[in-house]
């Protein structure tokens, strides 16, 4: 088990972002949670992949719009847990949101490809602008990272949903067991 440090990974996005785009380049505001900033993970494809994913967001966003960057913690999301089939203790979202951004699809299942991560399914609500994508390791199958894209007012939000296992009892479980 692996300790990614997000914090410094979107430092060094941001910071190549800055030395390798022409031009104009957009605002970026970053809220991080202190305590989130290592999260465990099994190897070092969630690095790699958000390593890629941040400055690809970056580099192709609209200069003249601001892009805010967020990172923290999610309680249990009893919904999305029983859908994807797994049970984290907890869960890490990470948030790139702006009228800039240009994030699609592809680019999302290329850059988890490159990773070692297939594309299970995107999913979709009617009547909403929102986009589910569920990722899982080729070499384990039970690591999943979810994505959630969503327009709304010219505004796209890309959630990355990372599921954590710190050993700790889920509090659903040990509720349900009593």
């Amino acid at each position: 088990m692996q300790k990614v440090n997000l914090g410094s990974v979107i430092e060094q996005a941001i910071t190549r972002v800055t030395q390798n785009r022409i031009g104009e380049k957009p605002p970026v505001f970053v809220t991080l949670s202190p305590a989130l900033t290592q999260v465990p993970w099994k190897d070092s494809a969630l690095k790699q992949f958000l390593q890629f994913f941040l400055y690809e967001s970056l580099l192709t966003s609209d200069a003249n719009a601001a892009i805010e960057i967020s990172l923290r913690r999610r309680s249990l999301l009893k919904d999305l847990t029983a859908f994807v089939g797994i049970q984290p203790s907890y869960w890490v979202q990470l948030r790139l949101s702006g009228r800039g951004l240009k994030i699609a699809e592809r680019l999302i299942e290329d850059l988890f490809d490159e990773v070692g991560y297939r594309c299970e399914e995107w999913v979709g609500v009617e009547d909403s602008s929102a986009r589910l994508g569920i990722f899982g390791a080729i070499d384990a199958p039970k690591l999943k990272v979810v994505i959630c894209l969503e327009s709304t007012r010219q505004r796209l939000k890309c959630d990355l949903l990372l599921p954590v296992e710190d050993g700790r009892p889920v509090p659903c479980l040990v509720e349900n067991a009593a």
